[in-house]
């Protein structure tokens, strides 16, 4: 099993670190963020995001709550009716289909894809950073107790 420093050698810790890159890095979710398309609240309704992703792959089989398809017809939905997005692009089928193999690799104790978009994920925050570039990706703690996974929630 290959797992990065900051994940304590969990598999889900892993994967929840993986999840939380890939929202941070979804183009369609930080614009609605920056751009407040969901209200004062954008914020808040990214990070609800996240938890109700990880209601769903929540580590205690190796079988999500739901299907590959289904998260996707949700991810549409909850940009869609928080957002008032329609996602064109079809980007809600690249992070679920991204989201479902980080899952099935970490519940196989394989965390190599989900430490891979971690690390790009800080590679191409720094690489921002250094480009004079302001980000919409703040570091930020939430002060919920009750999924202290060691990675950085998401705040926008």
């Amino acid at each position: 099993m290959s797992t990065d420093e900051n994940t304590n050698n969990n598999p889900y810790t892993s994967f929840q670190a993986g999840v939380t890159a890939t929202l941070r890095t979804w183009s369609a979710l930080k614009t609605a963020v920056e751009q407040s398309w969901g209200g004062t609240q954008s914020p808040t309704k990214a990070e609800d995001l996240r938890h109700l992703i990880f209601t769903y792959f929540d580590g205690q089989s190796p079988n999500p709550k739901m299907t590959q398809y289904e998260l996707e017809d949700n991810l549409s939905a909850y940009m869609e009716e928080e957002f008032g997005i329609v996602l064109e692009d079809e980007s809600e089928r690249e992070v679920a289909d991204l989201i479902w193999r980080m899952y099935e690799g970490c519940a196989k104790g394989d965390c190599d894809l989900a430490n891979a978009v971690v690390r790009d994920a800080i590679m191409a925050e720094e690489q921002l950073k250094g480009s004079g570039v302001k980000s919409v990706i703040q570091n930020g703690d939430d002060d919920d107790d009750d999924d202290d996974f060691g990675a950085q929630h998401m705040q926008f």
